[in-house]
Order: C-alpha cells, then structure tokens, then sequence
C-alpha cells in the first residue's frame, strides 16, 4: 500500500517543549520532512519560508496564538492543510476552528495514533492533489510549446484550454474563458460550417454528446471557422476524444491555408478558365445528382444544349481574342438570368449546357426561349450581334445521362438545321 504521508512535509507547532517533543519523534517517524515551532509567530515564518502540504499546530500559545497564525496562513495559501489541537473544549473554540475551514481539531491529550491516521489521510489527499497540478502543468505546457488549440469541456463550461485556445478568443484565463461565453457551444455560435450552436443544440436534445456528434460528421467536414486576433477568418479541423463520459477533449488544427489551396484546386477543376462559369467536369458531377434525383423522388427534370451560331466566321473574321470575348459576354449574361435551382456550364468550344432542375419540357422551352431572346438583343462592339441555337429535352422513363445527352443533341442538330437561333424540343 502506498504510503503518501512519506512524501509530505508537516510543520508542527506547540508551545510546550516536552508535548513537541514528543509528538514530533511520532511524526517525524511518517513524513518526509518535519518543521517545528514554538509559537505562531516562529511557525508562520517557518510557513512562508518551506510552505509544508500540513500544519498541526496547538491553539493557546505566546506571541501569536494558532488561531491568528492560521489565519495568517490562510491569506498565503487559502487551501493548506491545517489541523488544531487544544485542550479546551469550549464551543466558541471550535466554532472559530470550523469558520477557518481547518481539516481536524482534536481536543488534547491527543491520541498519537489518531493523529497519525488524520496526518495519513490528509497526506494522501495533498500529494494526490499536487501529482495531479504537476501533470496538469506538464500537460499544459506540452500543448502551449506545441502551440496547439485544446480544450476540455462537458459541453457547457471549460476546465482546461491551452494558450493558444485562449490568446484566439482574447482572453487569459479558464475563467476569463467562461466569463466571455456563457457556453462553449456561444463559441461556435456561426453557421458557416456543420459543427456551428444549432446544430450541436438539436442533437444534444436526441440524447447524443458532443462527443456523438462531431464523430457523426465526416472526417472532411469537421471545419469551424473562427476570427483571430485580427479579425481575420481562419479554418480549423475538429478532433474530439473522451476523457469521461461527460468531459471532453477538443483539438484544432489550423487548416486555413489548407482550405484555400483545397477550394482553390476544386475552383480550377470545376470552373472553365476562360468564362469563370462551371466547367464540363462539374456539370457531369451535378448532372449525375440531379439525374439521380430525378429518379427517386420523380421530378421533372430537362436539359438544353446551346451552340453559338457561325462562331467559327467570328475566330475567322475577328480573330480568336474577340471570339473570347463574345464567348465571356454570352456566358456572364446568361449566367445573371439562370434561376439559382438551375445550373448553366459550358460544355465545350462554343457550346454550352442548362440543367432546368424540377422543370418539364413545356417551361424549360420558355426558359430557353427568353435566353435565345437575351443573346439576340447582346451586341459586341466589334462583332455585332450574335444568335444562338439551342436543344432542348425532358427526362423519361428508362433513361440514362448518355441517352438524355444525346437527344439533347439531336434536338439542336434540328435547331442548326431549321436556319439556327431557334430552340427545339423533342419529347
């Protein structure tokens, strides 16, 4: 069994040598160090000079009495470790020995075995609370050099955050911390990611933890954004582990530079680099979802190919600078009539491609029909005005992408056919 009062210090005052004496060869036999003293006075110096985990100190003593020195004692160190003996037993003794908060008072002779067991106790508490500061300081100060962002919390309140948490959110202290926001969860108080208030509210009200619901959310998708110091928004990936079923440890990983180098990478895979509209790439992707949607819930859903008419006699007459130009100008005016529910890419060279989402034939054709109308009325101050054709189809039974595609195509080929900047639907 563990002895943990050989690793405490004990500071023992009393007035009367051959009573100190006496107890002091017991105590000295279980602790790691004894401090004695003959009055308060001498014993609150020798506090302030070694700061023992215990203080066993008798009460009535010249100079300073126990009572004044523990109060001392206690502005130094508001949580030590004190106990009184006395050999009154007057109530008005023991109701000030309860109002200094001492942990014993025992009434003398005191039985030196029972003030071995209180001095064992006690010092089973005190280095258990001291082993547990040091591994809260060692771990503390791994986190700050490490500079990462920790925090532990049940979800309301915060019992732990490193310094780069706190300096982030402008404070200095845990307490500081829990002061500014009422509840951890005010920290993600924004809506601009998955893990944000509201969403961790609506779970927490289906019995889930916190602890549930970020290891619900995909492992890409765990990002909150915060403003720093600056003000600036910055990204970070969530991680979270258990400590106890309740208490939680929160890590995040600054992947602001990441998430820019991320959408940046998807922009240039999803986006055409001339016209900034979506690319065939992306079109496929949406293509395939809204295809897929089409299937399951069925709605109606339509597709239109659009060809510039006699663009190549533009790259031929004007050169292919002002053909880029026509190409951009076409692309930004239909793109600011699309409606939000649709989706307009281009599909290659000069032709382009409209997903009419939730349309059938008959609306998607009068949507067409308005676009035909915009780019006929659209005049390049070099070119002039330029038309378009456009191809047009509704989903049915037993299609594909491949199949809508393609009758898509064919309806244009009729568009071209029928003396261009015209629209044609087939069923």
């Amino acid at each position: 069994m563990h002895d943990y009062a050989k690793e405490a210090t004990i500071l023992y005052v009393e007035d009367e040598d051959d009573v100190r004496d006496g107890y002091s060869r017991s105590l000295t036999r279980v602790c790691k160090e004894l401090y004695t003293a003959g009055d308060g006075r001498e014993g609150l110096e020798l506090y302030k000079l070694h700061s023992p985990d215990l203080v066993v100190s008798d009460i009535n003593m010249p100079n300073m009495n126990g009572f004044e020195m523990v109060k001392a004692i206690k502005e130094i160190n508001p949580d030590a470790n004190i106990i009184l003996t006395t050999a009154h037993s007057e109530s008005a003794y023991f109701l000030e020995a309860i109002e200094l908060q001492v942990e014993g008072y025992l009434l003398k002779p005191v039985q030196k075995k029972t003030l071995i067991n209180i001095v064992k106790k006690l010092s089973k508490n005190v280095i258990l609370e001291k082993e547990n500061m040091e591994q809260k300081e060692i771990l503390q100060h791994i986190i700050d050099s490490e500079n990462s962002l920790s925090i532990v919390t049940d979800s309301q309140k915060a019992s732990f955050a490193s310094k780069s948490f706190l300096t982030l959110f402008k404070v200095s202290s845990i307490d500081e911390l829990n002061e500014k926001f009422t509840s951890v969860l005010d920290i993600v108080d924004n809506n601009e990611s998955t893990i944000n208030k509201q969403n961790i509210l609506e779970s927490l009200g289906t019995g889930k933890t916190l602890y549930d619901f970020i290891q619900n959310i995909d492992d890409t998708k765990r990002v909150v954004v915060f403003k720093d110091e600056n003000e600036k928004k910055k990204s970070f990936l969530v991680n979270i582990s258990k400590i106890s079923e309740t208490k939680f440890l929160i890590n995040l990983t600054d992947v602001t530079k990441m998430q820019k180098d991320q959408e940046a990478t998807t922009k240039k895979a999803y986006t055409d680099s001339l016209t900034g509209i979506a690319n065939r790439n992306k079109f496929e992707e949406v293509f395939e979802y809204e295809f897929n949607k089409t299937l399951r819930y069925k709605e109606p859903l339509s597709i239109a190919l659009m060809d510039i008419d006699h663009f190549k006699l533009v790259n031929d007459n004007f050169g292919h600078l002002i053909g880029d130009e026509v190409l951009i100008s076409i692309s930004e005016t239909v793109q600011q009539d699309v409606r939000a529910s649709d989706f307009f890419a281009r599909w290659g060279g000069e032709e382009f491609v409209i997903i009419f989402n939730n349309t059938d034939l008959k609306n998607a054709s009068l949507s067409a029909e308005k676009f035909r109308k915009i780019v006929e009325n659209l005049e390049h101050k070099s070119v002039g005005n330029v038309t378009i054709s456009i191809g047009l189809t509704e989903y049915k039974d037993g299609d594909t992408t491949e199949s809508m595609l393609k009758r898509a195509d064919k309806a244009l080929y009729e568009a071209k056919n029928s003396g261009r900047n015209c629209v044609k639907s087939i069923q």
